[in-house]
């Protein structure tokens, strides 16, 4: 039997379970049709949004849906193809894969974004330094920028007891409009890493706090909320990829590839997360927008219209981010709604991703603590640990 018509018959038995025993029926909500993107999870189950509505995503185990295969007769000339594991399943992905191309392979379990269990409010403790731990400090270190013309300083946070010999994951970590490398350095950057991962629920890693604002030698302007100011961030993806990533790998003891290197950030650092971590998804893995500024793709705002990094149809890519996050606050009285269009643009576009709000929170501390949290819980793999 054709690998096509195997999937379509899968389609065909995961829709009649789900259209059978979906929960978020005996909760007034309606199940999903189309939908397969997870944007909460609670007692319940996970559940996604169609039609600006929230509707429940059925999970359906390899075992039931092998059952119901093995009842479904097939014409003479199909060989029937039995689904007995997860082995079989993933040999027949493998055989398919072999026929089309190359594709290339995740770290990630397939529903790896669907495991987190979102937290829409960073707990005090998590965030603060607690008596008997052990916390890092930061380093200020200056390097030449080929992109700028000119020596730059940056903030590197090592790991607690930083080995040499041993390589870490890095996170990339971008401060908002208006700022430096100094902007997201404070006690959550500093105790929010180390508490989780002496939870279990974040690796170590490495973090580099840029200056965010590059522009090319002459092109320097007064800062200002217009295109010309806005032109020095939307080219520090040239400063990132060719001057701070060959330094931080050529100084510090990091893993390379996207498997092991994140990029997240605040505001404008939020929309040059998701602008670079869109444009080189095959540089970057794990991709965190806090509270993200207009921009990415076009629209009008209070300084003026955005063309767009964009355009909305561009907000996409064939081979993702092992994990996008999207977050901001309920009451951001600066940035609006544009997280949400993100979010909803993507969504149009096919982009699996996580999105929240955070109760209450304004363009401010809280929403980049919440933001911060979810992001470190997903990056590197550690839920499938």
């Amino acid at each position: 039997m054709k690998a096509s018509n195997i999937l379509s018959l899968v389609a065909t038995v995961l829709a009649s379970k789900v259209a059978a025993e979906c929960f978020s029926e005996k909760l007034g909500f309606p199940c999903c049709v189309e939908t397969k993107e997870v944007v909460n999870v609670d007692e319940n189950g996970q559940w996604g949004i169609e039609n600006n509505n929230w509707c429940g995503i059925e999970t359906v185990s390899v075992e039931q849906v092998s059952n119901e295969v093995e009842d479904v007769q097939f014409s003479d000339e199909e060989e029937q193809v039995e689904f007995t594991n997860e082995q079989d399943v993933q040999a027949q992905d493998e055989s398919s894969e072999e026929e089309t191309g190359s594709i290339e392979a995740s770290p990630v379990s397939s529903d790896y974004m669907s495991k987190l269990q979102i937290l829409n409010s960073c707990p005090m403790e998590a965030r603060t330094k607690q008596d008997g731990v052990k916390y890092p400090t930061s380093e200020k270190i200056t390097y030449h920028s080929n992109t700028t013309g000119t020596d730059r300083q940056m903030n590197i946070i090592l790991p607690v007891d930083y080995d040499g010999t041993k390589k870490y994951p890095v996170v990339y970590y971008l401060h908002g409009i208006f700022g430096n490398e100094d902007s997201m350095l404070d006690e959550t950057a500093i105790a929010l890493p180390v508490n989780l991962y002496n939870e279990g629920k974040a690796k170590e890693a490495i973090f580099v706090l840029p200056n965010t604002y590059a522009p090319p030698p002459g092109k320097e302007v007064v800062p200002d909320f217009n295109q010309d100011y806005f032109d020095g961030y939307d080219n520090f993806i040239n400063e990132l990829i060719d001057d701070i990533m060959p330094y931080v790998e050529q100084n510090y003891s990091v893993l390379t590839g996207k498997e092991n290197t994140g990029l997240c950030g605040f505001s404008m650092g939020g929309r040059n997360s998701l602008y670079i971590g869109y444009k080189r998804p095959d540089l970057f893995g794990y991709v965190g927008a806090f509270s993200p500024a207009p921009g990415v793709t076009p629209g009008d705002d209070f300084s003026g219209h955005h063309p767009g990094l964009f355009q909305e149809s561009e907000f996409r890519t064939d081979v993702p981010p092992f994990v996008t996050l999207v977050s901001c606050g309920t009451n951001d009285s600066v940035v609006g709604t544009f997280p949400k269009s993100y979010h909803e643009i993507l969504t149009t576009n096919g982009q699996e991703h996580i999105w929240f709000e955070v109760p209450g929170a304004d363009h401010d501390d809280k929403a980049i603590a919440a933001g911060l949290y979810n992001y470190l819980s997903t990056a590197f793999g550690v839920l499938d640990n």
